[in-house]
């Protein structure tokens, strides 16, 4: 065993021996559902559905997710269709004018006739189910629903507005780079990943780690199922208002993604005429800006708003200075199959199916890692890439005055960079660059055109530095030490802080002598082991002081001090190894920050004897528990177990909002074993049992769930049961 993962090993082995237990058992019960719709529930209320086929399977999914989030599942169609002003007023119409900026109904609408027609009857089925569900449960719809119908483009307007944030971020980055901005937000999304390949294993099985780091409240936030029905065999996560598994496994594949990808949207500088600001040159000639004026209803309004939007044919408007208008041009923009892919992946059968899905083109920049049960392991750096001419700079404005910069085509997904069974024998991405991804990676940007590369090469952060350390030393990974590394808690580098830490106290440290909180806390913090674990007292001094030293040198000399102290790239034997000397006055305000720090902590805290999860918790509403781990880069703290924090709360606690959402491990083997731990709770419903109680069970003490993925495994452990009966 990797020595690296004996300390983070408590907890987790009494899950395998759950898991274990029931392979094999056969009870009475386990045909007992042949040609009916069954929605088993778990102990933690996770529906299971057993169904004859995959259409029947599709209704309950549907029927389940109404259950358990209705109103999200509504609003994320409205957020796709541009309507939540209409709901919840003002504060949105913003996001809805980005939604009908790019139309996400109106194309789903035109272009439906392209989506292959067996995706066609799901996309109809799971449409009837929440129908049927809201007029079976009238007192359960929302006023702010009234009277709709959910229809099929409604889902495709969903997919596309979820992805959208990721093209689009790429077109607002290439704005951002000629000093200018929209008046709209791009969320931010990050996440982990790694695949170990079955000669790295003890169980002589790929091991894949699925790990996305997104909101826990609203549009982002996953819903976890698994399915069973005619040839569609599944579990993992989704979004509301979307039918199939996004991020999970069948019997034979798990899939991952992070973001991170190649380049697949430009903004393109469009010179106005000045006569006449509704036209903008192109070779030679005035081209008419297309207006378009759309009605937002908001709440408590009279009268709709009416917007003007101005489209070229490069795509809409976005931004203008002076005589010169910036359009958005994304190859997205009338692709209307990303559900497409996930229907490849949730019935493929090995890594080629995979490839055929991420053949589609329609996957947004992403990192898509897969392994399957016949040993293969794979990576893509996913995207729709626009086929670019030579001699212009796409990572700016680019001239849209002439046809001399349009782009020449999509690049196949053969040209982007992959690959297959590296020598390595692992791979992890945690939002990086592909020449990082493990010790000698293959993908160089060299190897291929920039816009397939996508982004700075050569560098690493605290999380992903972490991943390369654990899995390049270990080379026989077994399902304990594989379930410890999804929610690492170590803090890479500590020991370099520490180190200078103490030397900063036996050269200043004497103005400190008679202070005794400061002694105290430096005795802790020097013999801290470097994991951030809920009942370490070091952890949070070590917390408070870097978060002292930060504010005593301010933003420029804090960041000076990291990279003199910090090397996350000598993980890949590309780092400058030893620290850099420090001056000065930076071991003086080493050890002044202790002493603040501890000032601030007794204050906050009544002394300085709390516990990380004093401060860091996980809840919903007026109840929390505590929680290890967290993406606190700024103070040296960010793990692998990502959790992003609020601001403080009165009592100074701050509670988890974001982060690992849906954090899966899954074993090919045969048969497939996996694992899951979302943050809070199955179920909207506050009346619920499952409406935080994984937030107390599993998120806070680190431990994750048994799938119960075979029927053997979920009838020793089932809450409920429910037969449903679609009508096809």
């Amino acid at each position: 065993m990797n020595q690296l993962s004996r300390k983070t090993l408590a907890g987790v082995c009494f899950i395998l021996a759950l898991s274990g237990s029931a392979w094999g058992a056969q009870t009475p019960e386990v045909n007992a559902d042949a040609g009916k719709t069954v929605i088993y529930r778990d102990e933690y209320g996770v529906p299971h559905i057993y169904a004859d086929t995959v259409e029947q399977g599709i209704y309950a999914v549907g029927y389940a997710q109404a259950e358990d989030r209705l109103e999200e599942l509504l609003r994320n169609y409205l957020r796709a269709t541009g309507e939540m002003s209409a709901a919840f007023g003002e504060s949105h119409l913003k996001d809805d004018t980005v939604a009908r900026a790019w139309d996400h109904y109106g194309v789903a609408r035109r272009n439906y006739h392209r989506i292959q027609p067996e995706m066609r009857r799901h996309l109809e089925m799971f449409a009837k189910s929440i129908n049927d569900y809201l007029a079976e449960h009238a007192a359960e719809v929302p006023a702010w629903w009234g009277q709709r119908k959910v229809d099929v483009y409604m889902q495709i307007a969903h997919s596309r507005q979820f992805m959208w944030g990721w093209p689009l971020g790429q077109a607002i980055s290439d704005l951002r780079a000629a000093g200018l901005s929209p008046d709209f937000k791009v969320d931010l999304r990050s996440s982990n990943e790694w695949v170990v390949g079955p000669a790295r294993t003890s169980v002589r099985a790929p091991i894949l780690l699925i790990d996305p780091h997104l909101s826990w409240w609203g549009a982002q936030r996953f819903w976890e199922f698994r399915v069973h029905a005619g040839e569609w065999h599944g579990s993992g996560f989704t979004l509301p208002g979307s039918m199939y598994i996004g991020l999970g496994h069948n019997d034979q594949v798990a899939w991952a993604m992070t973001t991170g990808g190649p380049d697949t949207a430009d903004i393109y500088e469009l010179t106005l005429n000045p006569a006449n600001e509704l036209q903008y040159q192109y070779d030679g000639h005035w081209k008419e800006l297309k207006a378009r004026v759309i009605d937002l209803p908001v709440k408590g309004e009279e009268r709709p708003r009416r917007i003007t939007l101005y489209d070229s044919h490069h795509g809409p408007v976005i931004a203008k200075k002076g005589h010169k208008a910036y359009a958005a041009k994304l190859s997205y923009a009338e692709e209307v199959q990303f559900g497409e892919a996930f229907h490849q992946f949730n019935f493929a059968k090995n890594i080629a199916d995979v490839k055929r899905g991420l053949a589609l083109n329609q996957v947004m920049p992403q990192n898509v890692m897969a392994a399957d049960t016949h040993g293969d392991i794979y990576y893509q750096r996913a995207g729709r890439v626009p086929i670019r001419p030579a001699g212009y700079d796409f990572y700016r404005p680019v001239d849209g005055s002439t046809s001399k910069s349009e782009w020449l085509g999509i690049h196949p997904s053969g040209d982007l960079h992959q690959v297959t069974n590296p020598d390595q024998g692992y791979m992890q991405n945690c939002n990086i660059p592909p020449d990082v991804m493990m010790i000698g990676s293959p993908m160089t940007p060299d190897r291929k055109a920039p816009c397939l590369f996508g982004e700075r090469p050569g560098w690493i952060h605290q999380r992903a530095a972490r991943a390369v350390h654990i899995l390049s030393q270990d080379d026989r990974v077994t399902p304990e030490e594989a379930l410890a590394y999804a929610l690492d808690k170590n803090c890479l580098g500590y020991d370099r802080w520490l180190a200078a830490l103490k030397q900063a106290d036996q050269e200043f440290g004497a103005e400190f002598k008679s202070d005794s909180d400061y002694q105290a806390a430096l005795q802790s913090i020097l013999a801290w082991d470097g994991f951030s674990e809920a009942g370490s007292s070091a952890a949070l001094k070590f917390y408070f002081w870097r978060q002292a030293l930060n504010k005593l040198l301010g933003e420029p000399a804090a960041r000076e001090l990291n990279a003199r102290i910090n090397d996350f790239m000598a993980v890949l034997h590309k780092g400058k190894g030893k620290a850099d000397p420090l001056n000065e006055a930076q071991k003086k305000a080493l050890a002044k920050a202790l002493h603040l720090a501890m000032a601030t902590l007794r204050q906050n805290h009544g002394g300085i004897g709390a516990a990380y999860g004093d401060v860091f918790r996980v809840g919903r509403d007026d109840k929390s528990w505590p929680v290890g781990g967290g993406s606190l880069s700024d103070e040296g703290m960010g793990t692998l177990r990502a959790i992003h924090f609020g601001r403080p709360q009165p009592d100074h606690t701050r509670w988890g909002g974001s982060g690992q959402t849906s954090t899966q491990l899954v074993i090919l083997g045969n048969p497939i074993r996996s694992w899951t731990q979302p943050p809070i709770g199955q179920s909207d419903n506050p009346a619920s049992p499952f409406y935080r109680d994984q937030a107390e069970c599993l998120f806070s003490p680190a431990k994750m769930k048994p799938t119960w993925y075979a029927k053997e495994e979920l009838l020793q452990h089932v809450h409920s049961r429910k037969e449903l009966r679609p009508s096809l």
